[in-house]
């Protein structure tokens, strides 16, 4: 709920269109927007969700002494049980009313937000020590890690409910933070969970196959993605190379929003990154604002896509105001992020690689990457989850049998699905590729399989958890940590 905050309708209220017959002078104690989290004198915040309505738990909310329940105009709710505030949007409103219920902590922090499909975990924790190094204390809301002050806790959503969200900032302020970096999924921007919140500066990293199981095509997922730059105050920075960030750049640009461009391969971009030379640790670049050389830097993550990740997060800091060299000492200092492109360390002499990766996209980045470093065989272990996305599975079985000379396709987290189900999907798509490949479905067989026939030369790259520490198998989480299972194995050769 809220500890030990009490706050009168009024004030919870202001701000927020809404019809109510209590007294503007009755005590909230709390907030909840699941009944069984209820506290007495509280309200419950009844949201209609994919899968349960909040409009049908009044009465549950009451039993636990709910004192009213905001419920959303043109629902069905019972308002004989406790007395209800009628509003427009219940999401919407919940994120305003826990804005104002905290103290609106927002308003002292500085706030970069970090959209796309890849890379926001990534530039969130460049963007966090950037801040840090220049005396900037930054918590951090992503897919791996919550922090406030020097405390960190392992997260359950990349961007969590709007309550959660602004307690969170409470926190951090608390803490004596002055800033924070978090990623903002699509899920966030078309649930309305982050419009109470004004960004200082937004980032759109890129755009691909993801997350059609919850959008109803590829369009709505780009318009959700838009969406964060109309909350922006400050500067949006847009990856141009990117087909879907020239498009958004274009338009924002058209529409009036302040926003800046970010590059690669175009000199002409506000931001532009020469790399001057990488290897298989790392990539030294030099960094144009406006045409002007600005800073030199060493990225200690390999790849292309960790180019793209420090020049997003370079924009930014720099758009901020940052010293440019504080920002390039900042992204220095940043020797890898769990999960993304993790090299396993081990005294067998294996080259094994966790990462995250479970789009095409991000899929070909991490092969095409270790293809440049690679002395013999890439050899991939991956998969696909289960009640998700089906369109990408094919996708992601042509992405691996074009790039690896041997693939073994496995379970990722087969949710409610047939896992063997899942991987004739992929197959569909490696099968006419010239990759030879195999199909375990047991997870640590196949990690082990690869572990078996690896010789020197070779690069295993084990793709689709990175950072995760289970496997959601039918209903039930498990654990299971990618590269637990790789030292277990290693240490039985």
């Amino acid at each position: 709920m809220g500890g030990n905050f009490v706050l009168k309708i009024k004030d919870l209220f202001a701000g927020v269109k809404a019809e109510y017959r209590l007294s503007e002078d009755t005590e909230i104690t709390g907030i909840a927007y699941d009944s069984r989290k209820v506290e007495k004198g509280g309200v419950f915040v009844c949201i209609k969700g994919f899968e349960s309505d909040g409009h049908k738990y009044i009465s549950g909310a009451a039993e636990r002494g709910a004192s009213c329940a905001l419920v959303q105009k043109g629902e069905n709710y019972d308002d004989s049980i406790i007395p209800v505030i009628v509003c427009d949007n219940t999401r919407e409103a919940l994120g305003k009313i826990s804005a104002n219920f905290f103290g609106r902590p927002a308003d002292k922090l500085e706030i970069i937000g970090v959209t796309g499909t890849n890379g926001k975990t990534t530039t969130t924790y460049m963007l966090n020590s950037i801040l840090e190094k220049a005396g900037k204390p930054c918590g951090l809301i992503g897919t791996i890690s919550y922090k406030a002050g020097n405390t960190v806790k392992e997260s359950t959503h990349t961007t969590p409910e709007s309550y959660e969200i602004h307690k969170m900032f409470k926190e951090m302020a608390d803490c004596g933070d002055k800033a924070c970096a978090m990623e903002v999924s699509s899920h966030a921007l078309f649930m309305d969970r982050v419009d109470s919140i004004v960004f200082d500066y937004g980032i759109f990293t890129n755009l691909t196959e993801d997350h059609l199981d919850f959008h109803k095509d590829f369009e709505e997922y780009y318009q959700a993605k838009k969406k964060l730059f109309y909350k922006v105050w400050g500067a949006g920075l847009i990856n141009i190379d990117d087909e879907y960030g020239e498009r958004m750049y274009g338009e924002l640009k058209e529409e009036g929003i302040r926003v800046y461009s970010y590059s690669a391969e175009n000199p002409e971009a506000d931001y532009f990154a020469e790399v001057s030379y990488k290897t298989d640790t790392h990539s030294v670049i030099k960094i144009y604002h406006d045409g002007n050389y600005v800073a030199g830097m060493r990225i200690n993550i390999p790849g292309a896509f960790s180019v793209y990740n420090a020049l997003a997060a370079f924009s930014a800091a720099y758009e901020s105001g940052i010293d440019a060299g504080e920002i390039a000492e900042g992204i220095e200092s940043i020797k890898g992020v769990p999960g993304r492109f993790e090299l396993v360390p081990n005294d067998k002499g294996v080259v094994v690689i966790v990462d995250y990766a479970h789009t095409p996209d991000a899929l070909i980045k991490v092969l095409d990457t270790a293809n440049e470093f690679k002395k013999a065989r890439l050899i991939c272990v991956f998969g696909c989850g289960g009640d998700r996305d089906r369109t990408k599975r094919p996708m992601m079985g042509k992405a691996a049998g074009d790039r690896c000379e041997y693939c073994i396709v496995t379970s990722d987290n087969p949710r409610t699905e047939e896992p063997g189900a899942i991987l004739d999907d992929i197959e569909a798509g490696i099968s006419g590729t010239d990759c030879t490949y195999e199909m375990i479905v047991d997870r640590r067989e196949a990690i082990k399989r690869a572990i078996d026939i690896y010789e020197p030369g070779d690069v295993i790259i084990v793709a689709g958890k990175g950072h995760e520490d289970y496997q959601i198998i039918g209903k039930e989480k498990i654990h299971f940590d990618d590269k637990e299972v790789i030292g277990e194995i290693l240490s039985q050769k």
